[in-house]
């Protein structure tokens, strides 16, 4: 990616073999499937896929913003997951990273769990294991240390990472595809509005309202570090999820001044321009541009004669008092060139048009 993300930056982000969607009365999940594993293929380096993972995310919320349909929905939601993992609401929402040791979990502002920002934490907890009963996932706080409790032998091998991954990595972490599409709808949003501003192609009430939009993509606690490993710093980041990971790139993204990431326009798709001139997605999407180009310049070429012919009849009609079945003549013989008309009626009507 181009937002100079370093080398050192690299940060594997894990996804289970497959998915599946399921309810939970009328809410409806993404889950792992039950007999899904992970091996060293399910890992990879979310900066080295930062620019597809934009793109099919942008694209995921246009589509959902335009379609209110279930089934929509899920297949955006699982193409995304099935690619990329679930998000990491999660960990990514709360304010006090050290959740489970309180006894109520403050939520951001605009997180996309709950409105009210503040809830129990065995609720919070609760909301991301739905389908998990006590035995196979539960936690314990003893001596100010969180410590997961689970008879599942992958979870017990993920015991020896940091706690954020015990819970997001968990074959029992689900999230809702609602919170999912909100979030690809949101971004694809506040990109439209950052599009038409960059394009001056919105009146002045519109674009301060475009300009809010922007402001309040609000994102916060996105954690990093200072390697010193040649002989200038770097700074590596330490995003803690995937979504963490997204809205740092995407924040990034806004604010280049070479920001490859552009609107189709032929077919509204968002895409990543390697040459900054490219205007369309695709060969096909330019061509059919032009065709409707050309078929649009013909009509009003069309309607520019047949307006031109009805108008000139009448004024020579009553201006030099010509027959209306004469000047019909000249343009039927002239057909739609302009200058041929224009000659015979400036020789013959003694009047140049």
């Amino acid at each position: 990616m181009e937002f100079n993300f370093k080398s050192n930056s690299a940060y594997s982000y894990m996804r289970y073999g497959g998915y599946q969607g399921k309810y939970k009365g009328k809410e409806y999940y993404m889950v792992p499937n039950p007999e899904a594993s992970i091996n060293i293929r399910d890992l990879y380096d979310m900066f080295s896929k930062m620019d597809s993972i934009l793109v099919d995310l942008l694209n995921i919320g246009r589509i959902c913003i335009d379609s209110e349909d279930d089934q929509t929905k899920f297949t955006c939601a699982y193409f995304f997951v099935e690619q990329y993992g679930l998000l990491g609401f999660m960990v990514e929402a709360p304010i006090n990273a050290d959740f489970l040791l309180n006894e109520e979990v403050t939520l951001k502002e605009n997180n996309f769990i709950n409105k009210n920002c503040v809830m129990r934490t065995k609720e919070y907890f609760d909301l991301f294991f739905p389908f998990t009963k006590d035995n196979e996932m539960n936690y314990t706080v003893t001596n100010g240390k969180v410590k997961l409790e689970t008879n599942s032998d992958l979870q017990k091998m993920l015991n020896r990472t940091s706690l954020n991954n015990q819970l997001i990595y968990s074959s029992f972490y689900c999230e809702k595809i609602d919170w999912i599409i909100e979030y690809a709808k949101k971004m694809y949003k506040t990109f439209k509005k950052y599009v038409d501003l960059a394009n001056n192609s919105i009146n002045d009430y519109d674009e301060y309202r475009a300009r809010e939009t922007i402001n309040d993509y609000y994102f916060s606690g996105i954690p990093y570090k200072i390697n010193m490993y040649g002989n200038t710093p770097e700074i590596s980041w330490q995003p803690n999820c995937l979504k963490q990971a997204i809205d740092m790139a995407f924040g990034f993204m806004l604010c280049s001044e070479k920001n490859p990431l552009k609107i189709c326009k032929h077919c509204g798709k968002v895409f990543y321009a390697k040459n900054p001139k490219a205007e369309y997605d695709s060969s096909q999407c330019r061509n059919q541009a032009n065709v409707y180009k050309s078929r649009n310049k013909i009509k009003q070429i069309k309607n520019n004669y047949w307006n031109y012919r009805k108008s000139i009849v009448f004024k020579i009609k009553l201006k030099y008092n010509k027959s209306i079945l004469f000047i019909e003549e000249i343009f039927v013989e002239g057909g739609e060139h302009f200058e041929f008309i224009r000659f015979n009626l400036a020789i013959n009507c003694f009047i140049i048009t």
